[in-house]
């Protein structure tokens, strides 16, 4: 017996046990999130560009560029913009009247003429995309080109020009425009753009050139046709350490520590910011696909500044090759397949993209206040976090598979947040829902895509590898006492298999096959172990289709409970209908061998069944022990069994497991006992069958004529008893309740027991 104590202490640690499981899956799952969430970081970020993970989001983004309602122009000039791309063609250079025979550098007399004529129509800016380092004397002999060009440019009072950026020992350098251009110019800019291994998405706002900083070309022509002074927005950006420039995020345009503070210059030469690309490269040939500026062809544009001037009045007019090979780039549209024209279907593909569209995209940038807006360090953190937590929590509690689905749902759920942020809507295709703000938010996606993987992994190799191997030795342990259903849920809990034990109410089942030990005097050895075998297997089937607890094999006997290890509310009825089913198994397995053998004597299994506390766990020693229950209970349980003996009943239950059961059942009341080793006397019952199934005809008879036995029986009146009990007998002879009664009917007629007899039969015998 175990004192009232230890059993106090083993249920009391059963709470601590469940919280110390949950705390410590809790902290594995923390951890398992926070390394996620660190190795997307690193891996993402830190590493970006050595694992492919910066290009992967790059490439992400130039999807996004591509597929906003602004990338798709139906044609040229549709776009609402100041700015005008004037492109260099080559009939411009070899079709002038001095016959000009080559493409570089760009004749000057033209240029000039070009600015003459869009000054004329009323440009507000005017950039010219052509460094205008050297004079080449000898050129200028032919025609004059540098006086025209210098002339041209002030009188126009608007030209911005361009510098190169040249990296020498001390550092980079802005090469400056001959004085001689330089002089006249309403300013001058850098041409130089961060450097791409294949696709340009970075425009630059100002270089550094030795200890000082020069701005952009986008950045000067801005500055200019706003009427701002370009060396007021340098100094302050100095000052600030960033450009402080409308809707600019406080990410971008950041000036490198170490420029100006006497330290080792670091970051490069460049103050970028991710061009937010309005869309694919314009032409000047009508045969291309539709392109995002206002472009003209650089020969045509004397004669249609002078015919059609509002192409150019008040514009931000930028000039440039269109058709030098040198100055070509690859962008986000590059092999982006052109929009249908008039109903038609496109198989064009747009191509490379100029510099100086290039410029005039970051200039568009400026002008609109409108960026490219990456997600905040905070809402990084939080999707990266949401989405480890998301798909490493369904791994971890449900499984991988449903992780795996958490996981493709999350990657599937990332893209398209980004794309409708991007957007600024919310759209499906053919339509846009509602707004959800301003356009052009990047939310990254290569990274929370590896935090939500690696999430995955961690937690599929957690549950299986560290949490697995407890689960292995668990259904080592039980698999064969426990249906699989069942065994799997205790294996969640592995601090259940620790030596110990707690008090719990139980139903108990013992069983015992009656005339076994008989046949196994008359048969051969291995058909007895077959027959045995057999027989185990079916009954233990039934009781793990009932989620019933095999606690031991006894010779041909069974113990079997329920509501440990795992709990069962239900614990009274699955006892009660594991007895009858076991009884119905008993008649098929009789008619099987029967069937094999026409010798065969139908064997009986008697079952007693008693719901009780009692304290159930692992018991034995440090290297080997059982779970398993002990205590009055379970004693009370196993005499049922035997007791059948007196009444030739099959199943005995107890009446405390009978009131306790929620389900309906076939029982006659047989006695009130009490068991050997016990004075309190137990009521109990026969039971016989679920609710509404039909005996034999023989036996339902019988039944009745019992009941009404057992009513006179209770009021002394053994005749009227003995005569009810005796019908009962005639009409089922096999009714062993019945005849036990007429029979002490018989012997209470002859020897009347006391009025105030209890009615308890006290048993000599387990």
């Amino acid at each position: 017996m175990v004192d009232k104590a230890a059993r106090s202490g083993a249920s009391s640690r059963a709470p601590k046990r469940q919280w110390l499981k949950k705390t410590r899956r809790l902290v594995a799952f923390s951890l398992i999130v926070l390394a996620a969430v660190a190795l997307a970081v690193v891996v993402g970020d830190t590493l970006g560009d050595l694992t492919g993970i910066r290009q992967f989001e790059d490439s992400t983004l130039d999807l996004r560029q591509q597929t906003t309602p602004e990338s798709f122009q139906a044609g040229l000039g549709d776009r609402e913009s100041e700015v005008v791309l004037v492109l260099f063609d080559e009939f411009s250079v070899l079709d002038t009247i001095d016959g000009w025979k080559w493409i570089t550098p760009f004749p000057r007399a033209p240029l000039a003429e070009l600015i003459d004529a869009l000054s004329m129509a009323g440009a507000k800016t005017i950039g010219v995309d052509v460094f205008l380092g050297e004079l080449f004397p000898g050129l200028n002999l032919i025609d004059g080109g540098n006086d025209l060009l210098r002339d041209a440019m002030e009188r126009a009072g608007n030209v911005i020009i361009v510098a190169p950026v040249e990296q020498t020992d001390s550092g980079p350098i802005v090469t400056a425009p001959h004085p001689f251009f330089a002089e006249v110019a309403a300013g001058v800019g850098s041409a130089e753009l961060p450097s791409s291994f294949e696709t340009f998405r970075d425009g630059s706002l100002a270089v550094r050139s030795g200890n000082d900083l020069v701005p952009s070309f986008a950045l000067a022509m801005y500055a200019h046709s706003r009427g701002l002074d370009v060396d007021s927005l340098l100094e302050d950006a100095r000052r600030r350490g960033r450009f402080n420039l409308p809707g600019l995020p406080a990410s971008q345009g950041v000036i490198p520590t170490g420029w100006f503070d006497g330290r080792k210059p670091s970051g490069g030469s460049i103050v970028p910011f991710r061009i937010r690309y309005l869309g694919p490269p314009s032409s000047t040939d009508a045969t291309d696909p539709p392109g995002t500026f206002q472009s003209s062809a650089s020969s045509s544009v004397s004669f249609m500044a002078a015919i059609s001037p509002e192409l150019f009045e008040d514009k931000i007019v930028l000039l440039g090759t269109g058709f030098h090979a040198e100055d070509r780039f690859r962008t986000p549209f590059f092999g982006y397949a052109a929009p249908a024209v008039s109903g038609d279907a496109s198989t064009d593909e747009y191509e490379w993209m100029y510099g100086v569209e290039i410029h005039a995209n970051a200039l568009q940038n400026l002008i609109d206040g409108a960026y490219v807006r990456p997600l905040g360090a905070a809402g990084r953190t939080v999707l990266l976090f949401l989405l480890a937590g998301l798909t490493g929590g369904v791994a971890f509690w449900y499984g991988a598979t449903w992780g795996a689905a958490a996981a493709v749902i999350a990657i599937a759920g990332t893209w398209t947040i980004a794309f409708w942020a991007w957007a600024g809507v919310v759209y499906v295709p053919g339509a846009e829902l509602f707004s959800i703000g301003a356009p052009a938010s990047w939310v990254p996606i290569g990274t929370p895509i590896l935090a939500a993987l690696s999430s995955y992994v961690l937690a599929v190799a957690y549950v299986s590898i560290i949490e697995g191997k407890e689960k292995r030795f668990i259904k080592g342990a039980f698999g064969k006492y426990l249906s699989p259903d069942v065994v799997a849920e205790i294996s969640e809990d592995p601090s259940a298999l620790q030596l110990g034990g707690e008090k719990r109410p139980l139903s108990l089942l013992f069983s015992d096959l009656s005339g076994f030990t008989t046949m196994s005097e008359e048969m051969d050895a291995q058909d007895l172990i077959a027959l045995l075998n057999e027989y185990l297997n079916d009954m233990t089937h039934v009781v793990f289709d009932e989620g019933g607890y095999l606690d031991k094999y006894i010779g041909d006997a069974i113990m079997a409970f329920w509501n440990a290890p795992k709990e069962q509310p239900d614990h009274h009825d699955r006892a009660m209908r594991t007895a009858i089913l076991m009884q119905r198994r008993m008649n098929a397995l009789n008619e099987g061998w029967a069937a094999k053998n026409p010798l065969h004597e139908p064997l009986k299994v008697r079952i007693g069944v008693h719901s009780g506390e009692v304290v159930v766990g692992n018991v034995g020693g440090e290297d080997r022990f059982d779970y398993s229950a002990i205590g009055d209970s379970v004693n009370l349980a196993a005499r049922l069994e035997p007791a059948n003996k007196t009444y030739d009943t099959l199943n005995m239950v107890s009446e405390v497991t009978l009131t306790a059961g929620q389900g309906s059942y076939r029982v006659r009341e047989l006695d009130l006992i009490a068991v050997k080793g016990k004075e309190a006397p137990v009521k109990v019952f026969e039971l016989l069958e679920l609710a509404g199934v039909e005996l034999e005809p023989s036996k339902e008879a019988a039944l009745k004529h019992y009941e009404l036995g057992m009513t006179a029986y209770k009021q002394h009146d053994w005749a009227t008893a003995r005569e009810h009990f005796a019908t009962a007998v005639s009409a089922c002879p096999e009714d062993g309740p019945s005849r036990l009664y007429v029979t002490r009917c018989t012997e209470n007629m002859a020897d009347p027991p006391p009025a105030d007899w209890d009615f308890v039969v006290r048993r000599t015998e387990k």
